[in-house]
């Protein structure tokens, strides 16, 4: 596991989280997300949600995985991110 994520500008609970979990957090506009979904050097890409089929970043451009936090907390997205198989 890498140890990194790409986590929306808003999500600002999501990214302590993680930054207190040793996780390294790259924080991204949603524009930006273009720019990462080809990436694949996250272990999760993680979005507010409302924007998310919006963006087009469910593609298989893409093997990182997206989470949507709506009604998620930042141990729901950060149990998650553990729990995904590489």
């Amino acid at each position: 596991m890498r140890r990194k994520v790409a986590v929306e500008r808003n999500l600002q609970n999501v990214r302590q989280y993680f930054e207190s979990q040793g996780y390294k957090v790259d924080i991204f506009d949603g524009p930006q997300i273009h720019n990462i979904k080809g990436n694949n050097n996250y272990d999760a890409i993680i979005v507010a949600g409302g924007n998310k089929d919006f963006l087009g970043i469910q593609d298989a451009e893409s093997k990182t995985p997206v989470i949507d936090a709506t009604g998620m907390t930042a141990q729901d997205i950060y149990n998650r991110v553990t729990k995904l198989e590489f």
